[in-house]
């Protein structure tokens, strides 16, 4: 009983740092994807070279996902997320003082994506590990609200101020990566609990869960990576009035994410049908939305916020079940969210390239949500009663 009084005493003091660190990590994700526009026309490059270094990212997050959640099993959850904040930190000092050299952003975006790999497995590992399986998907969903908010109200406050001067959301963000630096080093702390844990070998379903999250992220990542240039190549919105719009697509999820977790802690074995059928839906979204002209997609894409909300939640919980134990909880998050990440590199550099070569983007959106569903397919074919929800504790 004190053992567990103390663990829910001490979880605000992790979900706290952990949710604004995520806030940040996401704010900084969508930053370069915010300004892509202003970037082209100052750096004078094309829509496919400005997609290259939101790919950049998408790489360095992608291709450190596995060794970030294995780094994090063996040395520890929150020294992991303390260590790689500050890296984020240091690194978009760099990233503002080098931001007229388009070969240092790719690289700096490269080593941004890394740290942000390392912050996210950790960070969503940890807020697992410090309650009880049964009410995991819910405090991982509550968690993946700070993205929505990132997403949307983050970059929301960076073109409202870089409209005022460039420099001036450079300076907040540094300003707020120092302070949560601070909070990080101060309270996150590893569940002494998680020492005791048997280690036991990651679960075959795991795949399934993979590709569902491939799907999510190929579609919605892609889609939201390249949201900005997509209205402004559109005509609906000019580099000024971006800050109007460019939090639409993401707000949707600050609702529906803690939503989704509870949806799915009072359905516990329904985790997969919900991320699942919330994907397909995402992916329908997307499909139609290559089809509306005008400002009725603005009101469209406020609906893949809604379902990725809804899916984040649930996906991002099943880690837990597919862990083996939660001695292996990194290394199963970062093998799901690198499925998902894969996708979210691809996306982007398409959606790109085809632009560049059609001067369209209604292509690349079917193409988004057709791949989205026919990776789903065997996740449907194959759907059952499995190691995936929770089991009865004693």
């Amino acid at each position: 009983m004190n053992a567990k009084l103390t663990k829910t005493r001490e979880f605000p003091k992790i979900m706290v740092p952990s949710f604004l660190s995520f806030y940040l990590n996401s704010s900084i994700r969508y930053f370069i994807p915010a300004i892509l526009p202003i970037i082209i026309v100052s750096l004078n490059i094309s829509v496919f070279y400005g997609s290259l270094l939101i790919t950049s990212y998408w790489l360095g997050y992608t291709f450190f996902q596995i060794p970030a959640g294995i780094i994090s099993d063996r040395i520890g959850l929150a020294i992991t997320a303390k260590v790689s904040f500050l890296g984020i930190f240091l690194l978009f000092i760099f990233l503002f003082l080098m931001i007229n050299s388009y070969i240092a952003l790719i690289f700096i975006q490269f080593l941004l994506g890394m740290s942000s790999a390392a912050v996210y497995v950790s960070d969503a590992s940890l807020v697992q590990a410090w309650v009880p399986r049964k009410k995991r998907t819910m405090s991982v969903g509550t968690y993946q609200t700070a993205y929505f908010i990132g997403a949307s109200i983050g970059e929301f406050i960076t073109l409202k101020l870089i409209n005022i001067d460039f420099n001036f959301p450079f300076y907040l963000i540094i300003i707020l990566l120092f302070a949560i630096t601070i909070i990080n080093f101060i309270f996150l702390r590893e569940p002494l609990n998680r020492k005791k844990h048997i280690k036991n070998k990651i679960s075959k379903d795991i795949a399934y869960v993979a590709l569902i999250r491939f799907a999510a992220g190929f579609s919605y990542l892609g889609f939201l990576s390249l949201y900005s240039t997509f209205i402004i190549f559109s005509h609906l919105a000019t580099e000024s009035s971006l800050f109007l719009y460019m939090w639409i697509p993401a707000a949707g999820g600050i609702i529906t994410s803690p939503l989704g977790g509870i949806i799915s802690r009072k359905y516990i074995r329904a985790k997969d049908k919900i991320a699942t059928l919330t994907t397909l839906v995402l992916a329908l979204f997307i499909i139609l939305i290559g089809f509306i002209h005008g400002y009725m997609l603005l009101f469209l894409t406020f609906f893949t916020g809604i379902f990725y909300g809804l899916y984040a939640g649930p996906s991002m919980g099943m880690a837990s079940d597919v862990s083996g134990g939660d001695k292996n909880i990194g290394s199963s998050s970062g093998i799901i969210n690198f499925s998902s990440q894969v996708g979210g590199s691809i996306s982007p550099v398409m959606i790109g390239y085809i632009f560049t070569v059609y001067h369209v983007f209604f292509i690349p959106f079917i193409i988004l949500g057709a791949v989205s569903i026919m990776t789903l397919i065997p996740v449907f074919i194959k759907m059952k009663r499995s190691v995936i929800g929770d089991p009865s504790e004693t």
